[in-house]
């Protein structure tokens, strides 16, 4: 198992920055895209992210933005998704066989959307559901934005911190 690491870390330090982050932007993408998320796990785009940071590929700001970028799509992904599935979906047998507690859910969504942004980006099981759940439940658009912004820049802050953290600890 160390040698294919060796090997992955090896050759992505080979390919330079333009390569690397475009794996950055790919992963984050892909982590939080809805459905797909689902079976990427973040621990790819961390091991990514200090293998670039540790092997002096990219810095912590390059990592951070393609980070953020890939990040940012696929929440904004998710959200139109839900806002175009909204009817549809409401209209469902699905939808109408357990429509008590999706009124519940979507009303929670509504009152908590604020927080249910910052914290559906820090809980992988959760990051690439959030946005297309709250597109569904009528949030509004220029609220989902704002918020999503916010929480994707502090995510991958966070990201570029435990990156750094790792590196130093590997050292």
């Amino acid at each position: 198992m160390n040698t294919l690491i060796d090997e992955f870390t090896y050759t992505l330090t080979q390919l330079g920055p333009s390569w690397g982050m475009g794996f950055v932007v790919a992963l984050a993408f892909m982590e939080a895209c809805p459905g797909l998320g689902l079976f990427v796990s973040g621990v790819l785009l961390l091991t990514t992210a200090t293998a670039l940071y540790a092997n002096d590929v990219l810095t912590l700001q390059q990592i951070s933005l393609a980070a953020f970028a890939g990040a940012i799509v696929a929440d904004h992904l998710g959200f139109y998704l839900g806002r175009y599935l909204g009817p549809t979906f409401h209209h469902s047998n699905f939808a109408q066989k357990y429509s008590a507690r999706i009124t519940r859910a979507e009303s929670a969504l509504r009152r908590f959307g604020a927080a249910a942004v910052p914290v559906g980006r820090f809980i992988p099981a959760i990051r690439s559901i959030t946005p297309t759940l709250l597109g569904l439940s009528g949030v509004s658009r220029a609220y989902f934005s704002v918020v999503d912004v916010l929480a994707c820049a502090l995510w991958a802050v966070a990201l570029g911190a435990l990156a750094s953290g790792i590196t130093l600890v590997i050292q």
